[in-house]
């Protein structure tokens, strides 16, 4: 072997004997491990912003298909008229006095119950001709109708029954009880308003 060779061959083994110890030595010292940057993905802060008030949209109206209609009084029924014009004295002063009409009012209403007999009750009663009305718009119609029968001129204003002859002064009747049933007699007599009212 040349002395070349053997030179190598020394090298060689100078180079292993080293990595050798490296590898002894990096076996006996621990390393400590490097450590790894771990990045957390960025957390979610809820924000909390003040309500706007929102702005108001105004509401359609509803559109009534019929139009409700405004309570009125009813007009006197065919087959009787009141021949007096109105007397335009609707804050006419009125006060208790001695009604005019009272027999007159009780024979109207004696005369719908036998013309009506269907809007009444006949078994529910106040009174020994109280009977309950079942029909209170047939029953105060009715009434007007015999009234202007009879010559006099009738209102029912949805709480009572004015009646006149002249336009001087008219009677106030109550002729309907909360309950529902007729009242009848010297207790629905009401007021005497001077002039007439209607």
């Amino acid at each position: 072997m040349g002395r070349f060779a053997v030179r190598l061959l020394m090298i060689g083994a100078g180079v292993l004997a080293l990595a050798g110890c490296q590898a002894i030595q990096d076996k006996l010292t621990p390393t400590e491990p490097t450590p790894t940057k771990t990045t957390l993905p960025p957390l979610a802060i809820p924000v909390i912003l003040p309500k706007a008030s929102p702005t108001p949209t105004p509401k359609p109206s509803p559109t009534p298909s019929d139009p409700a209609p405004t309570p009125t009084p009813p007009a006197p029924p065919v087959g009787g008229s009141c021949s007096l014009p109105p007397s335009n004295s609707p804050d006419a002063p009125c006060v208790p006095g001695s009604n005019s009409f009272l027999a007159d009012v009780d024979k109207a209403i004696t005369q719908v119950t036998q013309q009506q007999p269907g809007i009444f009750d006949f078994d529910d009663k106040k009174c020994d001709n109280c009977y309950y009305v079942k029909n209170p718009g047939k029953f105060t119609t009715g009434v007007i109708a015999n009234l202007n029968a009879m010559g006099l001129c009738a209102y029912y204003d949805g709480e009572e029954l004015a009646v006149k002859n002249t336009n001087a002064f008219n009677d106030q009747y109550d002729i309907l009880v909360a309950s529902g049933h007729i009242r009848r007699g010297s207790g629905s007599y009401r007021v005497t308003c001077h002039p007439s009212w209607f």
